[in-house]
This record gives C-alpha cells, sequence and structure tokens, in this order.
C-alpha cells in the first residue's frame, strides 16, 4: 500500500486485517489475551461492506491500557498506513447502547478474539447520531436488520436510548431510507 492510498482511503478490510494480525502478534509476544468489540467505520469494512474504509477502529477492549501500548507500537512499525498512535481507540464507547448479543466474532488467533457489532447495533449508534457520513453504512443497515417500517426502525433507536429524544434528522434520514426501500409508516 502506499502512502497517497493511506491518506485519502483510509484502511480497508484488508489493511484492518493486517493490523489485527498485528496486534495479535503483539498480544501473543506479550502473553496477554485482548478482546475487542468493534463498531462504527471498522465493523462495517469487515462484516458489512467491502467498499467500505475507515480511518480509525473503533471498539471496546480489554486490558485496556495494553491495547493502547500495542497500538502506538504498531503505528510507529507500521508507517506505511500513517496511523494515529490512536488508531484503536474507544472514544466512541459513550454511544454504545449496551450489550450486543448479537455480535459475531470475526476474527481469532492466539493472543486476539475480535467481534463486530451487529447490523442492529450498528444502525442504531449511526442512526442515533444522523450524520451525513453515516447515511451510505445506515441504508447497507436497514434491509440487513429486517425492519418492516420506518416506525419499527426508530423504535429499534428509541429502545436502545430509553430517555433520549430523537433529533428530527434521525427521523427524516430512517424515513427516507424506508421510502427508498419501498416501506411507509
Amino acid at each position: 500500500m502506499n502512502n497517497d492510498r493511506a491518506s485519502t482511503a483510509g484502511l480497508d478490510r484488508r489493511d484492518i486485517l493486517s493490523l489485527l494480525s498485528d496486534v495479535a502478534v503483539e498480544a501473543e509476544q506479550r502473553e496477554v489475551a485482548i478482546s475487542l468489540f468493534l463498531v462504527g467505520g471498522a465493523a462495517m469494512a469487515l462484516a458489512y461492506s467491502t467498499s467500505r474504509a475507515t480511518k480509525d477502529l473503533d471498539g471496546i477492549f480489554e486490558p485496556k491500557a495494553v491495547v493502547y501500548e500495542i497500538a502506538a507500537h504498531i503505528a510507529r512499525i507500521r508507517p506505511e498506513f500513517e496511523l494515529a498512535p490512536d488508531w484503536l481507540n474507544d472514544a466512541a464507547k459513550g454511544f454504545f447502547p449496551g450489550d450486543d448479543p448479537e455480535a459475531s466474532t470475526f476474527f481469532e488467533a492466539p493472543g486476539l478474539s475480535v467481534r463486530v457489532a451487529s447490523p442492529r447495533y450498528l444502525f442504531v449508534m449511526k442512526a442515533l447520531s444522523a450524520r451525513e457520513a453515516d447515511e451510505e453504512d445506515l441504508r447497507l443497515l436497514y434491509p440487513l436488520c429486517r425492519f418492516r417500517t420506518a416506525n419499527e426502525a426508530l423504535d429499534a433507536v428509541a429502545a436502545a436510548y430509553p430517555g433520549r429524544l430523537l433529533k428530527a434528522s434521525t427521523q427524516y434520514l430512517v424515513e427516507a431510507i424506508a421510502a427508498d426501500a419501498g416501506q411507509t409508516g
């Protein structure tokens, strides 16, 4: 991979798998077992969209301090990826709607187990924020969630985040996606 691609396209599925392999090797050498749960663009690129790329890997992981040390080390030894020291981070954890019982194990190696968020889990996270950058992911995730109506999808978001008011942009975006899927209500 050349540096131009790394800076413009981000990390694709192949790149992420290569970096996860590096994490596994480092974990095994340090004799630690890392558990990683990925969301966001990394989960999309690994499990749901072969054309998706991301600049970092968002998730939760244990042991936290060791993972941050390993991530910083890999950023130094893999300059071709132009990684920030915190390319593997838990910055999104405040937006997690709890546990994901439908998460799937995507990658396992000695020292590392990686689970990716389910389509529904990703959908509710991305719908809550309703960022323009998430629309393509939401359109891809919507049919995977098997929602029958926009209201069903909006109810899933509301149930995942009880007590939070949904933004108007969330409602409009989900309704547009449902309408494009030929669904109403």
